[in-house]
């Protein structure tokens, strides 16, 4: 059955656009530090390249859930997307007055990262609290699920996406084509005609920057599930932060082969994104989330063991079925727990604090490769995803 938001032309716009935001941070995943090799830049600062998608969450994730709760939601989008699409320029401009690709300033390529992911935490939070202005009372929690799914797609095919330009055009040129679809998130975000609210707050409700975080540190079902997914997003993203490092130096893979393994393993997540439901009604919320979890670990295992490109592609798609398994049930009951007007809030509250945790592993993960193999690093993360599915079953029993 197809989703709420498809029903309605707005609804339809919403989630293109909000496909082609999440399409363009993903395409920055792989290019970003093939840019940064290509311009002799180490192992290690190639990996520091993951760094700039998870670094803004932190630092402005609270300010910006607490203006997507307060502001004209589609004003912040919009005003996001343009940050996005003027950052998304600045390489591919420079390059065309006449800079060798190869030459380019590390420091030039960490900014231009660094812009895109701060408009896109805005348009995030803006995006959390519209749906149920879009969908309405009884479809809360469908709209959700429709949105969580089109960021996922974005997230795991805009990698491959990025892999695939790279093969054809090169790693610059790649940002003209993620110009491009940030320019048509915000004309579709500008064309939509309801009002995306904020709505009416309540006479208890004294907003702040600070107030999505307390929701969760008050909750204590919250508070589990964003420690376990904070848990989880350490241990996995120490092996996404070395995953360009990993296919060129262990995989032996070259950028149209490294696209090839992030679009299949991307597929395989999909599958489990739209799976979610299914496996939420079968086994309830718990047990769902639990097997997620050992999935994940077994995906994990299977990808730091590979030896090359084919046997990576298994152990990937296993780690990114699964893993989107887990997200997908793990936002829903998240965001099922909270009200209308905390969902901004709440929806990046939680996404910061996953991002932090994704920032600590990617640090971890760009210290660890100057001083041992990418294959190494892959096991010790691969030990820490198994031992934080085993640690969690307990605790993921009350859900």
């Amino acid at each position: 059955m197809a989703n709420v938001l498809l029903s309605t032309a707005d609804g339809r716009r919403f989630l293109i656009a909000q496909l082609m935001d999440s399409l363009g941070g993903g395409l920055s995943f792989v290019v970003l530090p093939w840019l940064v090799l290509d311009a002799g830049g180490s192992p290690s600062e190639a990996a520091a390249a993951f760094l700039v998608g998870t670094i803004p969450y932190v630092l402005l994730g609270l300010p910006a859930g607490d203006v997507g709760d307060r502001r004209q939601r589609r004003r912040v989008m919009e005003l996001g997307v343009m940050v996005q699409l003027a950052a998304a320029l600045v390489i591919p401009v420079v390059v065309l007055a006449g800079t060798d690709a190869r030459h380019l300033p590390l420091v030039l390529i960490y900014a231009a990262g660094l812009g895109v992911t701060a408009g896109r935490v805005f348009v995030d939070a803006a995006a959390f609290g519209a749906v149920s202005r879009l969908v309405g009372e009884g479809n809360f929690v469908e709209g959700q699920a429709g949105l969580s799914f089109v960021w996922s797609l974005g997230l795991l095919v805009g990698p491959a996406i990025g892999g695939a330009l790279i093969g054809l055009l090169g790693a610059s040129e790649a940002l003209w084509v993620q110009a491009a679809g940030f320019a048509l998130a915000w004309a579709l975000i500008a064309s939509m005609k309801v009002d995306l609210g904020p709505g009416e707050r309540s006479s208890d409700d004294t907003g702040g920057v600070m107030a999505g975080l307390m929701l969760v540190v008050r909750d204590p079902t919250l508070r589990m599930l964003t420690t376990v997914g904070m848990a989880w997003n350490l241990a996995v993203n120490m092996m996404y932060a070395l995953i360009v490092v990993f296919a060129r130096g262990e995989l032996h893979a070259d950028g149209p082969a490294t696209g090839w393994m992030l679009a299949i393993g991307g597929g395989a997540g999909l599958v489990g994104g739209l799976a979610a439901p299914v496996v939420h009604r079968r086994l309830g919320a718990g047990l769902a989330l639990r097997v997620a979890l050992l999935g994940s670990g077994l995906g994990a295992i299977a990808l730091a063991l590979a030896g090359n490109v084919y046997t990576g592609t298994i152990g990937f798609s296993l780690l990114e079925a699964f893993g989107l398994l887990f997200i997908t049930l793990l936002i829903g009951e998240r965001q099922n727990r909270v009200g209308h007007n905390e969902q901004a809030r709440v929806g990046i509250t939680g996404r910061m604090a996953a991002l932090l945790a994704s920032t600590v592993g990617g640090l971890l993960a760009t210290a660890l490769v100057a001083h041992m193999p990418a294959s190494s690093v892959y096991g010790l993360a691969a030990g820490g995803t198994v031992a934080v599915a085993l640690l969690s079953q307990r605790s993921l029993r009350a859900v």
